[in-house]
């Protein structure tokens, strides 16, 4: 078992011999974040020969793939984050992930709506247990200055499964069809749970050289709602999340219906230029703000709202453009573009935490983050697919779309508003 929980030395020494450890846990922890993604995306690439098969609207595919995922996620996530602010963290991760691995297969066994949209509910109960308590681990093994680093490099599991999602369901449904599919998803998950328990240990908490004094949920509450920086940027990410969730579902059905991909050419397109571009701004985005960042602490903002208020103008020239080779290129973009925030906000739920406070902080990001975005992302451009249906037809879904481009701009505007409190809420919470 890999043990990286550091020795009890100074904060000039651990930053001096850092463990070498540290990085296989957040490999690991990268992948099964990686994982968590392509269960969760793989559902899109799919929404087609679901929706044909069981006869259902857009607004319903919306929900299923918002709501349906999104409403015990939030439920469930708080109280388990609580939990493993206390208790093992690695523990929690690892269940976690065997559970919503074999929920995904259950997708795949689905026989109507109703047993799809529970199994889409278990994997959303999984799916909220296993974030939080990562990040917070990962928080316990790199310091503030190399957390946008190490949470950039985390966060690229999100388009490392996006793209193994739309690549691996569209291959898989067109060869084989859209059940086996959810198996290929799901299978790997549990062996790789088991994997993660056996050879890793749980992180000191506090490690990096910070007083850790466990708090109770109020006075946890009360000092992350007093947290300027924190609230603000909460909301910035939500309409950031909004993007990223919104184009995650129905850059497939768009790219079915204005441009006539298959659904083999479907997975390879927008896996590749969604997932992976978007896996490279995510990456880059972490590495740039750690090093610009050092000298001020309000680059950790200011560069993700640059990046992201870019993304709006280039989605929407993504979405109205017909010449497919610009649409893919600005896809290309604007994915990268809306990638390069991830780190950095995760970054910022846990700097401007206490240590007693993270994997709290972290879910109440995320999850409310994914609650909005995922749930309302969704289920608002699939209800504006069928109200423009009638005048616009298969085309309505490149014009709903558009809202994507408006939501992410407004995230960049909040990003910097936040930046002018971040240093004093950095200082408040160490």
């Amino acid at each position: 078992m890999v043990d990286v929980a550091p020795q009890a030395v100074t904060q000039t020494e651990a930053s001096a011999r850092p463990s070498p450890a540290r990085y296989y846990v957040l490999a690991l922890l990268t992948i099964v974040y990686a994982l968590n993604f392509l269960d969760r995306t793989i559902f899109n690439v799919l929404i087609e020969p679901i929706k044909k098969e069981f006869a259902l609207s857009d607004t319903i595919m919306g929900l299923l793939a918002g709501f349906g995922f999104v409403l015990f996620y939030a439920i469930c996530g708080i109280p388990i984050a609580r939990i493993a602010d206390r208790f093992n963290r690695l523990n929690i991760v690892a269940a976690a992930f065997a559970f919503w691995s074999a929920m995904t297969c259950f997708c795949g066994m689905a026989q109507n709506v109703t047993m799809m949209t529970l199994a889409r509910i278990g994997v959303g109960i999984g799916e909220s247990a296993g974030t939080p308590a990562s990040q917070s681990m990962i928080a316990d093994l790199f310091n503030k200055n190399e957390r946008p680093r190490a949470l950039g490099i985390y966060a690229i599991g999100t388009y490392l499964g996006v793209f193994l999602g739309y690549f691996i369901g569209g291959y898989v449904n067109q060869h084989y069809g859209w059940r086996t599919a959810f198996f290929a998803a799901g299978l790997p998950g549990i062996a790789l749970a088991a994997v993660l328990w056996l050879t890793v240990s749980e992180p000191k908490r506090g490690a990096q050289a910070e007083t850790f004094t466990p708090e109770s949920l109020g006075p946890t509450l009360r000092f992350l709602v007093t947290s300027r920086t924190f609230l603000i940027v909460l909301i910035g990410f939500w309409l950031t999340t909004y993007t990223n969730y919104a184009t995650a579902v129905w850059i497939p059905p768009f790219l079915a219906r204005v441009h006539h991909l298959s659904s083999a050419e479907i997975g390879t397109y927008a896996g590749t230029f969604k997932g992976l571009c978007g896996m490279a701004g995510t990456l880059i985005g972490g590495l740039v703000v750690a090093q610009i960042s050092k000298a001020d602490d309000r680059w950790k903002l200011w560069a993700p709202a640059l990046m992201s208020g870019l993304a709006g103008p280039v989605f929407a020239l993504c979405f109205l453009t017909d010449s497919f080779a610009l649409m893919v290129t600005a896809l290309a973009l604007g994915s990268f573009l809306v990638g390069f925030h991830l780190g950095p906000i995760f970054a910022i739920a846990q700097t401007v935490a206490k240590p007693s406070m993270r994997a709290l902080s972290s879910a109440i990001v995320l999850l409310s983050a994914t609650c909005f975005g995922q749930g309302v992302g969704p289920l608002v451009v699939g209800a504006l697919n069928d109200a423009l249906k009638a005048d616009f037809g298969a085309q309505a879904v490149r014009y709903s779309l558009l809202s994507t481009a408006v939501t992410t701009v407004l995230g960049a505007l909040l990003f910097v508003v936040a930046a002018h409190w971040i240093r004093g809420d950095i200082k408040r919470a160490s």
